[in-house]
């Protein structure tokens, strides 16, 4: 049983409007992480010497959860991000599944400003994801060498699309106070 009949019509649509931007948002985080990894190793064999092995080798070995092993990968192997990233990105899955699973009964007491937070680590996180990424697709091609391009603050549209989201949240957080 939920209190969302309790809820106004204002109050349900912000807490509904909230749980789809995180889900948005998750979507986006886990594009950025398992999508560019398997594409990476898509339909390639790396020759002898390489630092790379195979996708089952290389990634899948680290975790039974493909999206937990491409964490470990970007972490250990490729160092894209640190372990706070990591620890931020798995919160932000939890409170994604949460939302997912539990939404009717979480509709009375979400609290958006609580979540801020998350959302802002969540943030930095991707920015160096999508900053690596942009960098890996991008900027290690000579033809984009000495262009004058800041690499330090290139980013991504997934990453672009993120910052939307949370702007929207912040503002929808605003729209309560």
């Amino acid at each position: 049983m939920t209190n969302a009949g309790n809820l106004t019509e204002e109050e349900l649509t912000r807490a509904l409007t909230y749980a789809g931007f995180i889900l948005v948002a998750f979507e986006l985080v886990k594009s950025l992480i398992v999508n560019p990894i398997k594409a990476f190793y898509s339909d390639v064999t790396f020759g002898e010497g390489m630092p790379f092995k195979s996708y089952e080798e290389d990634v899948l070995s680290r975790h039974k959860n493909q999206f937990e092993a491409c964490l470990l990968y970007l972490r250990d192997f490729m160092e894209a991000i640190d372990s706070e990233d990591v620890l931020t990105i798995q919160s932000l899955r939890k409170h994604r599944n949460d939302l997912a699973h539990n939404l009717p009964g979480m509709l009375h007491k979400l609290d958006i400003e609580h979540h801020l937070p998350l959302l802002e680590k969540t943030n930095k996180a991707l920015f160096k994801l999508s900053n690596y990424r942009t960098y890996m697709e991008i900027g290690s091609d000579p033809e984009f060498q000495n262009k004058g391009i800041n690499w330090d603050t290139i980013k991504g549209p997934e990453y672009e699309l993120f910052e939307e989201v949370l702007r929207k949240v912040k503002i929808l957080q605003g729209s309560r106070e």
